[in-house]
C-alpha cells in the first residue's frame, strides 16, 4: 500500500474515532503559529473571575451588601459574592413562568440575571426593565446567550460577562463589559488544562500512548484549582487567539441546525423551551418524568460514550419549596455544539429514544 493510501486510511480511522464520543470537554486540534496579544476590551480567565472583577469595580464606587440571584445556578456563580461578604438572596425560577418572586429586589443592591441556554425566550424584558427602574445594579450573565442577539438586555444592564470556554475549544476565557480595563496576571496552572485538551485530541484521533484517565484527571485538577484561585487572572494568549480565529456565524449555524433537528426528531421527553428564529442554543435542555428516569438514562448514555451534563448540582442554600428544585431533579442538557454534524446528533437522538 502506498504512503498516500496509508495516509487516507489513517485519516478515515481518525474520523471514525472522532465521532465515537459525543460531548464532554472540548479539545485543541490546531495550535496557531503565532499568538494574538493586543486586546481591546477585558478578557479574563473564567466566569467567576469576571464576576469578581465586576464586584471589585462596584465596591470601589459604592456600597453593595446584597445580591438577588436566580435559584437555578451553580456554586461558581455564588462564590465571588460570598468572598466579598455580599449577602446572596435567591429568587425562584420555573421554565413556564420564568423568573418568580423577583420582588426581593426591592431591597437588593445587585440583580443578577441570565438568559438560559441561548433560547431567547427565557427572560422577560419588561420584568428586567421594572427592576432597573428600582435602581438596582443589573449584572447580566451572558454565558448562555453569548451567540444570541441580546442587545435589549445589554442596554438594560450595568455590567455583563460571558464565559467563552463554555462555547468552544479554548483553555479559559471570559469577556467582561462595563468595567475599566484592569491589570491582570497570567494564570500559573493554565498549562494543566492546555495539555489535557491536546491529549484528548490525540486520544480521539487514535494515539494509543494517551491514557484517557490521565487527561480526565488533568481536567479535574484544573477545575479544582480554578475553584480556589480565580482572581485577577487574564485569558491566556493561546485561548484568545483560538477565540478570535473562530467563525461565530458558522458556530451559530451549526448549533441551530443541530438543535432544530433535535426538536424535530426527538420524542418521549419534554423540551423546556420553544426553538425560535432567535435561538442559538448552548445545549438543548429536556425534562424527564422523574429524577430516577433521568439518572438512569444519563448513565446509559455515558455507556454509549454520549456525555450529556446536568445543569446544575443545586446549591445547598436553595429553599426546598422553590419550584426550581423540580427542574434540577429532572433536567438533562443534550449536546448540540459545533463539533458535531447531523450524523452525530442523529446517533444521540436514536440512542436516547431507545433508552426512554
Amino acid at each position: 500500500m502506498s504512503a498516500s493510501m496509508m495516509s487516507e486510511v489513517y485519516k478515515d480511522l481518525n474520523m471514525s474515532r472522532m465521532i465515537s464520543e459525543i460531548g464532554s470537554e472540548f479539545w485543541i486540534e490546531n495550535e496557531p503559529k503565532t499568538f494574538l496579544t493586543g486586546r481591546e476590551g477585558v478578557y479574563c480567565l473564567s466566569g467567576r473571575t469576571a464576576i469578581d472583577l465586576i464586584l471589585q469595580e462596584i465596591l470601589r464606587e459604592k456600597e453593595a451588601k446584597t445580591v438577588a440571584m436566580p435559584a437555578w445556578c451553580c456554586d461558581s456563580m455564588i462564590a465571588p459574592f460570598l468572598a466579598h461578604g455580599i449577602d446572596v438572596r435567591f429568587y425562584d425560577y420555573d421554565h413556564t413562568d420564568y423568573y418568580l418572586n423577583t420582588d426581593i429586589t426591592d431591597n437588593t443592591d445587585i440583580f443578577y440575571l441570565t438568559n438560559y441556554f441561548g433560547y431567547g425566550n427565557t427572560l422577560d424584558v419588561e420584568k428586567v426593565r421594572k427592576i432597573k427602574n428600582r435602581r438596582s445594579i443589573i449584572l447580566y450573565d451572558r454565558t448562555h446567550s453569548f451567540l444570541m442577539d441580546d442587545e435589549e438586555y445589554h442596554e438594560l444592564s450595568d455590567y455583563s460577562f460571558a464565559s467563552i470556554r463554555k462555547w468552544m475549544g479554548v483553555i479559559g476565557g471570559a469577556v467582561v463589559k462595563g468595567i475599566d480595563k484592569p491589570e491582570l496576571k497570567n494564570c500559573p496552572y493554565i498549562s494543566v488544562k492546555e495539555k489535557a485538551m491536546k491529549d484528548k485530541y490525540r486520544y480521539l484521533t487514535g494515539d494509543i500512548s494517551i491514557k484517557k484517565d490521565e487527561f480526565l484527571a488533568a481536567f479535574g485538577e484544573f477545575g479544582h484549582q480554578l475553584a480556589d484561585d480565580y482572581c485577577n487572572y487574564a485569558m491566556d494568549d493561546l485561548s484568545y487567539t483560538l477565540y478570535k480565529q473562530e467563525d461565530p456565524q458558522k458556530m451559530k449555524q451549526q448549533r441551530r441546525e443541530n438543535a432544530a433537528y433535535i426538536h424535530e426528531k426527538l420524542k418521549g421527553v419534554q423540551f423546556m423551551y420553544e426553538f425560535t428564529d432567535k435561538s442559538v442554543p448552548l445545549f438543548v435542555p429536556v425534562l424527564f418524568e422523574s429524577k430516577e428516569q433521568r439518572d438512569t438514562v444519563r448513565k446509559q448514555l455515558i455507556e454509549q460514550q454520549i456525555y450529556c451534563p446536568i445543569h446544575w448540582p443545586q446549591p445547598k442554600q436553595i429553599p426546598t419549596e422553590f419550584k426550581v428544585n423540580d427542574i434540577v431533579s429532572r433536567e438533562l442538557s443534550l449536546i448540540c455544539d459545533q463539533r458535531y454534524g447531523l450524523i452525530e446528533i442523529k446517533r444521540e437522538i436514536e440512542t436516547l429514544m431507545r433508552l426512554i
